[in-house]
């Protein structure tokens, strides 16, 4: 089957950092999956990804769709066929497949029961340049984005892009593929670098190294590995060690297409700051990248990521270190001005802070923090004294010029004022840690204080704007509460740093101080249930990242005895290894038997009468089940163990005893056997779930 290069380009403005892959990723297998469908067998497609361009390649995709054959069944032998002749019902069907009658044969459809009328036709295949004309503007339409736009440049248009569209590739070898999109309609004409490169016909054949001589490396890992490599080298020649940083790098190579590393350094002045704040600065409003010393200590050398091939590198790096200066400047004057306040006395100003429309102000959200670590200061492991001042003093920073200039520093710079004003090192290090974790992978707190008014947090959070109803969709969540019930399920599934209270708990007391300060809102019991649900979907989401499976996370979950999250997640762990063996799978398949029966059956008590027990299969279940429920123990693993011997007489109690019996006694005494047993299973977790 002949073969020839698909090439497919989408041209647009610069689409932000972090938007890009994904959109990429989600073209290229649309694409693919959309040859598939139709059988059209070719390698996965190649991408591209740049901030101006997303881009997927083929070096060899058929040109046609291979033909098929399509078997068409009609109806039976005795409906089709009568006395040998087609019957009205034959040639009907026979009229609406546009086939004779007479190409119809009587096959079975190998059952055995009867014969149909049956025949076999070949569907021609298309063209795939018609193919993928026709999907096009619906896949870039699907593509996945934040937010989509609509322009107008003359002709009014009606599609939406995260980015105005300013050209459209597509070809098959020389062929080009018709579509059009937002009013651009596609060809084969490509644009280079917006400085360096040109426009003009793309190679079809090889295209990356056709954008590369237009000062574009469109392989995104490529180009992140370029970038890599010039910094390290950069960090080299001026002596420095490169502060590493995953994800800046990730962002820098969706900010560039053509990357060129540039050093600069800031005035040796600003070293007087925390390292974080210039850390921060580079980061975040200048996309720049940190050094330190032989020492370990931060360095006024910077990297810049230029998206340009300058002749004047030195005029590049003075412009950004005249950026960096005044941001840091402005930083020196606010960390020499805000310690004239202590974070004790800033406290008050939190009133005038608003927390959320309908939900106060931070002041009563700091009060409602420090009563929940100080009333469960036991269940959360900590110093009541200590918890309860840094849950006080852990907003203050909020009120300091350096946090309302630089607001991605509160909580450091929490910690550094409280250090500053001599508080206890307990206390400063709690406030610094408490936001942690921000992201799914950020690390854990090791503050055990920290963690403490993190959960306190979240769980504030999610009641109140759950209260509002602002609950999280599939597509928004502007609040971040997903990230906050993530982040509280990181902090409670911990086992290094045990939190000894149930999820239900931590949302009741979370509650009951919303509901005794009185000057805000109640949260309802209703609002808890549903915060309660929401966290165990997103629990259920992580069962991987956790290692467990869905289903034994869910099992352990819905036990009976209500337990601390880290529990329940030790018990998952043993159920997603027993769920998988043999003697695990019988009792699963028992637990689901006994659920559905007690379902069926209802309320039926557990009050069991011996007299009653005349089978020799139901005696010997009740002894093993009257032995387990005396001497149950305490370890997960050895109740899991316990209740795994009971296989052999629950097995043989479904192999030899009629539960629903017609004798009434009997049947509600076999019953109550029934529920006393899957309640000794729930002691540990519902295995029926499993």
């Amino acid at each position: 089957m002949s073969t020839q290069p698909l090439l497919i380009e989408i041209g647009c403005q610069e689409i932000p950092a972090g938007i890009a892959p994904p959109m990429g990723k989600a073209l290229a297998e649309a694409v693919h999956t959309l040859l598939q469908t139709h059988g059209i067998e070719t390698e996965a497609p190649r991408p591209g990804i740049t901030p101006r361009r997303l881009l997927l390649h083929i070096a060899a995709c058929p040109t046609m769709q291979p033909d098929r054959e399509e078997t068409i069944w009609g109806p039976p032998e005795h409906i089709a066929y009568a006395e040998g002749q087609p019957t009205k019902a034959a040639l009907g069907f026979a009229r609406k497949t546009g086939i004779a009658v007479e190409d119809f044969e009587l096959a079975d459809k190998g059952d055995g029961k009867t014969r149909y009328m049956r025949t076999v036709r070949t569907i021609r295949g298309r063209t795939v340049s018609e193919i993928i004309a026709e999907a096009m503007p619906d896949i870039i339409r699907r593509l996945p984005s934040p937010k989509q736009m609509r322009w107008r440049d003359g002709e009014a248009r009606h599609d939406a892009f995260i980015r105005p569209i300013c050209w459209l590739v597509a070809c098959l070898g020389n062929e080009i593929i018709p579509f059009s999109y937002a009013g651009i309609a596609s060809g084969r004409r490509s644009m280079g670098h917006r400085v360096h490169g040109s426009s003009g016909d793309i190679d079809i054949h090889d295209p990356f190294a056709w954008l590369e001589k237009q000062y574009v490396c469109a392989d995104r890992e490529l180009r992140k590995a370029r970038i890599a490599e010039q910094l390290q080298a950069a960090a080299e020649q001026a002596g420095v060690t490169l502060v590493e940083d995953e994800a800046l790098l990730d962002e820098v190579t969706d900010l560039v297409e053509w990357p060129r590393v540039i050093s600069a350094r800031y005035d040796t002045t600003f070293l007087r700051l925390p390292a974080e704040v210039s850390r921060i600065e580079l980061k975040h409003h200048q996309r720049c990248f940190s050094a330190c010393d032989a020492q370990g200590n931060v360095s006024p050398v910077f990297f810049a990521v230029a998206n340009i091939e300058s002749t004047q590198p030195q005029t590049v790096a003075r412009g950004n270190e005249r950026v960096v200066n005044a941001r840091l400047a402005d930083a020196m004057f606010y960390f020499e001005r805000d310690p004239q306040q202590t974070l004790e006395q800033r406290v008050e100003k939190l009133s005038d802070i608003v927390f959320q429309d309908g939900l106060g102000m931070v002041g009563d959200q700091v009060r409602r923090l420090r009563g929940f670590v100080l009333d469960n200061a036991d269940a959360l492991g900590v110093d009541a004294n200590h918890a309860q001042r840094a849950a006080y003093l852990c907003k203050s920073d909020l009120t300091t010029g350096l946090v309302g200039e630089f607001p991605e520093l509160q909580g450091y710079m929490g910690s550094i004022y409280a250090a500053m004003d001599g508080e206890a090192d307990e206390v400063a290090r709690a406030i610094g840690q408490h936001y942690m974790p921000v992201g799914a992978e950020d690390h854990l707190p090791d503050s055990a204080i920290g963690r403490a008014i993190g959960i306190a947090e979240r769980a504030d959070k999610l009641l109140g704007y759950f209260h509002l109803g602002r609950i999280p969709t599939a597509s928004a969540d502007p609040f971040g509460l997903r990230r906050a019930a993530i982040g509280l399920i990181r902090l409670l599934a911990d086992d290094t740093c045990p939190v000894h209270m149930t999820l239900r708990k931590i949302l009741d007391e979370s509650a009951k101080q919303w509901n005794e300060q009185r000057v805000t809102i109640a949260i309802s019991e209703h609002t808890r249930e549903q915060v309660l649900a929401y966290i165990h979907e997103r629990l259920l989401g992580m069962a991987a990242a956790l290692a467990v499976s869905r289903s034994a996370l869910d099992a352990a979950w819905h036990a009976a005895k209500p337990a601390p999250l880290f529990h329940q997640l030790a018990v998952a762990r043993l159920l997603t290894d027993f769920g998988q063996s043999e003697t695990g799978q019988a009792v699963v398949a028992a637990n689901k038997r006994i659920a559905n029966i007690l379902k069926k059956a209802g309320d039926t008590g557990t009050s069991v009468n011996e007299e009653l027990l005349t089978e020799t299969a139901e005696q010997q279940l009740f002894a093993a089940l009257t032995a387990t429920e005396t001497r149950f123990p305490e370890a997960p693993a050895e109740q899991l163990q316990m209740l795994a011997t009971l296989r052999q007489p629950v097995d043989q109690f479904f192999d030899d005893v009629m539960v629903m019996t017609e004798d009434s006694a009997i049947r509600h005494n076999r019953l109550a056997l029934l529920q006393r047993l899957r309640q000794q299973f729930l002691q540990l977790a519902d295995i029926s779930r499993l």
